[in-house]
């Protein structure tokens, strides 16, 4: 009997969704290509929505910046999350895109849209879903991010922190015609 109980136990711990940190439990990760000064901040946890969403997915808010001298391409088809044995967890694409309207020697002006005929990029799947506007809004958008800039939101992945204790965040940084430029690569750890 106590031991069913404690395997009933080990199964709702397993089960729990938990959320994605660094290895020193840090909610913010931060990677960096030195040669290009292309950057990208992930935070876990913080997703300000609706919970029952954030129980059923995995949400990474997620600032991209351009610190390079050309443009790159934010598409949802360069970003991927593996788990330590392999296992992709797909990523939910809301539609939210991204164009350049305006540029003046002081600032660019980019405008949000929900349109299906971006660039899907070149690396990996997706999943085209359909939300609730809150969710939709706030989703990190797709469009080609010029030099000087940083665009973000959040990205949705297929609920992937209840199946396995690490991770692996890959986002495939390429230029507008998909020629690669760096990779960023952030390494997770499920915390519960």
């Amino acid at each position: 009997m106590r031991s069913c109980v404690l395997a009933l136990l080990l199964l709702a711990a397993c089960s729990a969704p938990g959320v994605f940190v660094a290895e020193n439990g840090e909610h913010r990760l931060v990677a960096r290509d030195p040669q290009t000064g292309i950057t990208a901040v992930i935070t876990t946890g913080v997703w300000p929505g609706d919970p029952q969403f954030a129980s059923e997915a995995t949400i990474i808010h997620t600032l991209v910046a351009n610190n390079g001298a050309q443009p790159i391409l934010l598409a949802p088809g360069d970003i991927e999350l593996r788990d330590i044995r392999g296992f992709k967890a797909s990523l939910l694409d809301t539609g939210a895109t991204f164009e350049r309207v305006a540029s003046t020697e002081e600032a660019m002006t980019y405008d949000r849209g929900y349109e299906r005929n971006y660039d899907p990029g070149t690396f990996g799947e997706f999943e085209q879903v359909v939300v609730p506007g809150e969710i939709a809004s706030q989703a990190l958008p797709w469009g080609v991010l010029e030099p000087g800039t940083q665009m973000r939101g959040f990205l949705f992945f297929e609920s992937s922190t209840r199946t396995t204790d690490q991770a692996k965040l890959v986002w495939h940084v390429t230029t507008p015609d998909h020629v690669p430029i760096a990779d960023l690569v952030f390494d997770l750890y499920v915390a519960r």
